[in-house]
């Protein structure tokens, strides 16, 4: 469900109906959360809400959970994912592709670069389940490509707390702020023009929102500097989880996160069999 759907489910919620939420029937919307923290861990005064566009059954499937992705997904399909908050584009492989709709992030991108030390800019990208059950809670976090954690069901329902009509929501709050209401995919950076009191303990996602969920629960260890990648994880709530191939990263200079695919060992065998022959056959051209 797009964040701009929010909006409509709270005024569903406000005649006794609707549950307002990030994520519904296991399709919630890919979100990325950019924010200046400080060399102690502490958070600053900004943080961006950024809807990706992409949801749950776009990129890993409506099967994909922590056990692996669909092979009809874009995860499986080896294409690189490119997402430009400059130039407003997502690009899947070498095509800019359409997901819901219009695209409107440029706004919000520059005013968390105008409010953040670029040396410090962290950023996070999850999607929530938060109406699912035991496998079909599913939840994507970032973390370290090498982790070796393992993540419970409690851990994972932890994770969901951040979600739409959660206890500890931080995205019904911001569903008229900036463009997530008016477009398809749209955008919200916190400043400290907002105000301490905008989302729980700070509207730089603090307290008893963004920060201790994420930072208590997701043992796979995923706040990253945008100088660095990391990996991009599927955990359901039986706690399995299943990294998706590829690495992530933000760059702050060209204004994009781009999800690389990384070719799997057999690929790699694959290509150096191919090498192989093309130079025998190349040989053989000159001989004769």
């Amino acid at each position: 469900m797009k964040l701009q759907h929010i909006a409509a489910a709270v005024a569903l919620a406000a005649v006794g109906s609707a549950n307002a939420a990030i994520a519904t029937g296991g399709n919630g919307s890919l979100v990325m959360i950019a924010y200046d923290k400080n060399a102690q861990g502490s958070f600053a005064t900004t943080a961006g809400v950024f809807d990706l566009g992409l949801t749950l059954d776009d990129l890993i499937g409506a099967t994909g959970n922590g056990t692996g992705v669909a092979a009809t997904s874009i995860a499986a399909s080896g294409k690189n994912l490119k997402w430009d908050f400059v130039n407003n584009t997502i690009t899947v492989g070498n095509t800019i592709t359409s997901f819901g709709g219009t695209n409107n992030w440029t706004g919000a991108w520059n005013t968390l670069l105008a409010n953040s030390d670029a040396a410090d800019l962290s950023f996070v990208v999850t999607a929530l389940d938060t109406v699912g059950f035991g496998a079909a809670a599913r939840t994507l976090v970032t973390g370290k490509a090498d982790s070796t954690a393992v993540l419970s069901g409690t851990v994972a329902s932890g994770l969901q707390q951040i979600g739409g009509g959660k206890s500890n929501d931080i995205f019904t709050p911001i569903a008229n702020k900036g463009t997530i209401a008016s477009a398809a995919n749209g955008a919200y950076t916190f400043t400290s023009a907002d105000g301490a009191a905008v989302v729980g303990n700070g509207y730089a996602m603090a307290g008893n929102g963004f920060a201790n969920e994420w930072r208590n629960f997701n043992l796979l260890q995923g706040e990253t500097l945008a100088s660095k990648t990391t990996a991009l994880w599927s955990v359901d709530s039986l706690g399995r989880t299943f990294k998706l191939n590829g690495e992530l990263a933000l760059s702050a200079a060209n204004g994009t996160l781009i999800l690389t695919a990384v070719p799997e060992p057999s690929t790699y065998a694959l290509l150096v069999t191919g090498l192989a022959v093309a130079g025998f056959a190349a040989r053989r051209r000159r001989a004769a």
